[in-house]
């Protein structure tokens, strides 16, 4: 039977929907603008009742207020993980897929309606409408949940058993409660199992195949060889504290090892764990390297209900131009190395960059010592400390004695950073008196103009930069380099510096463009995990003989990078221009994907460069210095499609008004 919600007095709305791919524990939802749809909310959606007659297929009637003209929806994948606390705790939904289109579907219902009945004959196909078809996965809904990802990459396997080594091995991850299931045939407690578990199953995505997306495992497992696999694993689960990993060793289709990694092997929600291979004589025979991050809810959620509203999302929405769009590179450039006039990261140079014609402007976040938020590129700085005379301190002109020290912005409060004297991390090996050949970071006396300082907040910048230009915020989070060194050690547990940011913007941005990226591949996941209004772009360095690659060869290797793009449903890549204009495969691979492609670099202030990657690469947009130096001041795309627009619209009212109407506008001009 149909589920049915309706009086006789209301419109009767009809809902069917097949889903090819849904699986045999999820159920369908839908949600939107009516109130017995949640009012967008997912977790007040209307649930589907399952078909017994037709495969994959869900349904319902609600009742729509005879007022009500049209309405909007979305259908939603969702499955209930129970966390089994006590017996009061009840099962959570969790949201696993939904229809991410821009616009959602659109009901007319005055105009659709037969006798009061709407939609009775429509069947719709879950994800497409319109032609299209797209679906995501969803984010973290709910305070107890988390998504755990295993990564098993490099060389992870060691065998000491030799006859365990110089084989080829598949694996599985499987995951299981550590209070209910068995370890080697023997309860770990005498429990009854739940009717739910508390975790979804773990599904996988390998970087360095064909097809990165995320999938359903092999009931034997996929291959893994040393220096050459990158297998991701990912689970969902509302009982992150009971959650267990099994993995599954195969050799010849027969399961022949085991691997546990238990919770208390997860020291923290990032890091890396060695768990002991068992044979199947139960002696261990090698070891297994696994990474591991834990994505948790935003602590900040709560505070602001649109950010679990699906009535839009841009997380993957990008509309594609005959104009490549132009990039500001901190907005007029990097003046602390380079001879630009403007102030890099302040709010002065991304204005100026703005006002010049730049359609985004690419700043960098990171957090002070008190967590807030600071738009500055670099870890460090060197701080100019006065002293008593010594051999490596420099008297000034003023007879002061100073010298530099250097100190990472972490290590300073927002208070520090306004008082003391700071010069850029690039006259480390000079002094604090030799002649600048750029900008010092603090201003000078005479440079009293609040938006030439630097350190603005993230706050300050969405507040008081055009907001007709897009932001590129790029995400600072330090990683590990190939020759083994940190670029800043110490630093911020990974959700509590992505939810300080994500906060900010949620509070401050409005109706701006945004769109995020970072070098640190994880931030990008968690940044999709924990919203889905602002899309992400994964920066990469790839191959470079200009810097120190990076020891994570998803940064290092834009092949692998744009695999782990796709497979993380991010909107595009940033590309490293030295690598492109040697290999234009990663550039195939991200078109493959539908992709947006990105492009910095220094080799970009060339216009000769930049002619190049529009026409020969069809690039999206280029990240660069002194937009508008060369060619003048122009208008970004954004200011001029919203002209277009409303001459547009003007004209179309214009067109509209009755011939009665257009007769006394004339007279009264005449």
């Amino acid at each position: 039977m149909f589920q049915q919600v309706y009086m006789d007095q209301d419109y009767r709305a009809h809902f069917k929907v097949h889903c090819a791919e849904i699986k045999e524990w999820e159920r369908i939802h839908v949600v939107g603008s009516l109130p017995v749809l949640g009012e967008w909310n997912p977790r007040k959606s209307f649930p589907l009742t399952k078909s017994e007659d037709e495969e994959n297929t869900f349904h319902a009637v609600v009742s729509v207020p005879f007022f009500v003209k049209e309405f909007q929806f979305r259908y939603l994948r969702v499955m209930y993980l129970d966390p089994s606390e006590n017996s009061l705790s009840e099962p959570i939904m969790v949201l696993s897929k939904w229809e991410t289109l821009n616009n959602p579907r659109t009901c007319l219902i005055g105009v659709e309606s037969l006798d009061g009945v709407a939609r009775q004959n429509v069947v719709d196909q879950f994800g497409s409408y319109g032609g299209r078809k797209q679906i995501s996965d969803g984010w973290i809904l709910n305070d107890k949940e988390s998504v755990v990802y295993f990564r098993i990459h490099g060389e992870a396997l060691k065998f000491f058993a030799k006859s365990y080594a110089n084989r080829e091995y598949r694996l599985k991850v499987e995951p299981f409660d550590v209070r209910y299931s068995e370890i080697d045939g023997e309860d770990v407690v005498n429990l009854p199992t739940p009717d739910l578990p508390c975790f979804s199953n773990t599904d996988l995505s390998v970087l360095t195949r064909e097809d990165p997306i995320f999938g359903d495992q092999y009931f034997n497992g996929s291959v893994f060889r040393n220096d050459t696999d990158y297998l991701v694993f990912r689970t969902r689960t509302v009982s992150l504290q009971n959650l267990a990993f099994r993995i599954e060793f195969y050799h010849k289709e027969k399961r022949c090892a085991l691997s546990y990694v238990l919770p208390s092997s997860m020291s923290g929600t990032h890091g890396a764990t060695v768990s002991p291979v068992i044979g199947l004589s139960s002696a261990p025979v090698g070891h297994i390297n696994v990474n591991y991050m834990i994505v948790k809810r935003s602590q900040y959620a709560e505070r602001n209900p649109e950010v679990d509203s699906m009535k839009e999302t841009f997380g993957r929405y990008w509309r594609k131009r005959n104009r490549m769009l132009q990039i500001g590179h901190r907005g007029m450039g990097s003046s602390y190395t380079k001879n630009i006039d403007q102030r890099e990261n302040t709010v002065f140079s991304l204005n100026e960059a703005a006002r010049r014609g730049a359609d985004y402007v690419e700043l960098d976040v990171q957090l002070t010592k008190d967590l807030k938020t600071v738009v500055y590129h670099d870890f460090h700085l060197l701080v100019t400390v006065a002293g008593r005379d010594s051999p490596n301190n420099t008297p000034t002109a003023s007879g002061e004695n100073k010298s530099l020290h250097e100190i990472a912005i972490k290590d300073l409060t927002l208070a520090q950073l306004k008082l003391l004297h700071f010069e850029h991390i690039s006259r480390a090996n000079g002094t604090a008196d030799s002649p600048p050949v750029s900008l010092s970071v603090t201003p000078s006396k005479n440079e009293t103009d609040e938006l030439h300082v630097p350190f603005p907040s993230l706050a300050q910048v969405l507040r008081l930069v055009d907001e007709n230009v897009g932001l590129n915020i790029e995400i600072k989070y330090p990683m590990y380099m190939k020759d083994g060194s940190h670029e800043c050690q110490g630093y911020f547990e990974q959700n509590k510096f992505v939810d300080i940011i994500l906060a900010e913007v949620a509070e401050h941005a409005g109706k701006r463009r945004i769109v995020f990226s970072c070098f640190e591949p994880d931030i990008c996941t968690m940044i999709t995990k924990k919203q889905h209004k602002y899309p992400v772009s994964f920066l990469v360095v790839g191959a470079t003989n200009r810097y120190m690659p990076f020891q994570d060869i998803r940064s290092d290797c834009s092949k692998i990078a744009a695999n782990f793009a796709a497979g993380c449903e991010l909107l595009g890549i940033n590309f490293h221009s030295e690598e492109l204009l040697n290999d234009r495969n990663p550039i195939e691979i991200a078109e493959k994907y539908g992709l947006v492609k990105f492009v910095w670099g220094d080799d970009l202030n060339s216009k000769d460069i930049q002619k190049q990657f529009k026409e020969e690469m069809n690039v999206d947009g280029l990240i660069f210095d002194r937009i508008g130096e060369e060619d003048g001041v122009t208008q970004n795309v954004f200011v001029v499609e919203n002209h277009n627009r409303s001459s547009l619209f003007a004209r179309s009212q214009h067109n509209s008004r009755s011939p009665s109407m257009s007769r006394r506008c004339m007279s009264t001009v005449e």
